[in-house]
């Protein structure tokens, strides 16, 4: 296992490299010095191409710090491991089982060929898309990323372009059944040097079943008040909605929350349509963000061309992973759109946001679900540091975490309950 610390020096980095790819590493290099000169094509036939092949790729069904988790294992002939991570919530199994699917894909391939290895699990499918599907290859997609970093002993945004910024603002959330409770909860996190913070209110109405558009408004801003007088106007509030809203009462709820200066109204419709986002826009000045729920970079099209928000939400655990989600940017960027990556997975999900955010030039904040309490890991290990608000890069190589397998083997998937199921005041289904 490679250390447990986020702080590695770049001296310590090389001795603390795993023997397997310091090892391939050497060899090439030892390789490339003892040469002669040779012409190009003597060299070209020379070269070994793959230098590595995949020799196993399998799934984890795990639970890691007392929460479910969906991991993937990719095993190469020179002896570097990478993992990625699946973990879906709400549709577990169907990730698990689509890695099921792709992972004999991968058998025998060249796992530096990451591009590649993308297009083959996505389109050698006739199915296409979906939130397993995206899960499924955002987990490969990390894995082979962090294989490619150990390989050649660097982090994976060196692998990207190297740092477009040296930290990564973070925000955090807060809960409450009550507004006082969600207030006091936000004070903690600002002395903890957060200056952004997420928050939906409703988990009263969640508790009993009931979701009613016009109760969630008011209780939207009763909450919105409460917290903007406990931590004062330089703190960012994000006002999440979950997806809930039909248009108009999006609308009334972005006038309501005018006063209270919001840095932005995340999922304020539901995703099905984002040309109801038209609709929305065109009745608030205040920022838009949306696509937690896309899972690849088609899913944000038709937002990102028609200017509907103002921040995009990919997931590296859904959206395709760190290769879709640095074309989702690059995208964006041409509409002058920034990203804040969603992010509510462990550390493995999370070093991979991280890593994306620190390469991608056009991030202005990132979801950071671990500073909100003294997160636990066990079988993956480390979160990032956050000083002063910011995530730090984590120096080791690859995804800079490490893997405890063995221990995943002894802690069992837990059978996830239901959702909670909504409904109206007459009792019609109403949206999670």
């Amino acid at each position: 296992m490679e250390p447990n610390n986020t702080q590695i020096t770049r001296r310590g980095l090389v001795k603390g490299l795993s023997g397997a790819g310091l090892l391939w590493m050497a060899g090439r290099n030892a390789s490339a010095q003892d040469a002669p000169a040779q012409s190009t094509q003597a060299i070209s036939k020379e070269r070994k191409i793959p230098r590595m092949k995949i020799i196993s790729a399998e799934p984890i069904l795990t639970s890691d710090a007392g929460s479910n988790a969906v991991f993937v294992k990719i095993e190469t002939d020179v002896g570097i491991v990478g993992y990625g991570e699946a973990t879906n919530f709400f549709v577990p199994y169907s990730a698990h089982g689509m890695l099921k699917d792709l992972c004999p894909i991968l058998i025998g391939e060249d796992p530096e060929r990451v591009e590649y290895l993308w297009q083959s699990c996505f389109r050698r499918r006739f199915h296409r898309g979906g939130p397993a599907s995206g899960a499924a290859i955002s987990a490969i997609d990390m894995a082979l990323w962090d294989i490619k970093g150990k390989a050649y002993g660097v982090p994976v945004y060196q692998l990207l372009g190297g740092l477009a910024r040296e930290k990564v603002r973070v925000y955090g959330h807060v809960t409450g059944l009550t507004a006082e409770e969600a207030a006091r909860q936000a004070k903690q996190r600002v002395a903890k040097g957060i200056t952004a913070i997420r928050f939906r209110a409703f988990h009263s109405y969640d508790a009993i079943g009931l979701h009613d558009h016009k109760l969630a408004v008011e209780q939207q801003i009763e909450y919105l008040a409460a917290i903007r007088e406990a931590v004062g106007d330089d703190i960012d509030l994000i006002l999440e909605c979950h997806g809930r809203y039909d248009p108009v009462w999006a609308i009334k709820l972005a006038k309501l929350a005018e006063p209270y200066k919001p840095f932005m109204i995340e999922d304020p419709i539901r995703h099905e349509n984002p040309d109801a986002l038209a609709e929305v826009r065109a009745h608030t000045s205040l920022p838009l963000a949306i696509g937690e729920r896309y899972y690849s970079k088609w899913d944000f099209r038709q937002t990102i061309v028609n200017n509907y928000v103002n921040y995009l939400r990919p997931d590296p655990c859904q959206c395709g992973g760190i290769s879709e989600m640095k074309k989702i940017g690059a995208f964006a960027e041409v509409f002058y759109m920034n990203l804040i990556p969603h992010n509510n997975n462990g550390p493995v999900g999370t070093a991979a946001a991280l890593h994306c955010a620190l390469a991608i030039p056009n991030v202005v904040l990132m979801e950071a679900p671990w500073v909100n309490d003294d997160a636990e890991t066990d079988i993956v290990s480390p979160y990032p540091t956050v000083e002063k608000g910011y995530a730090l890069p984590l120096e080791a190589p690859g995804l800079g975490i490490t893997f405890n397998e063995a221990l995943a083997k002894t802690k069992p998937f837990k059978k996830p309950g239901l959702q909670p199921r909504l409904n109206g005041l007459d009792g019609s289904v109403q949206d999670f």
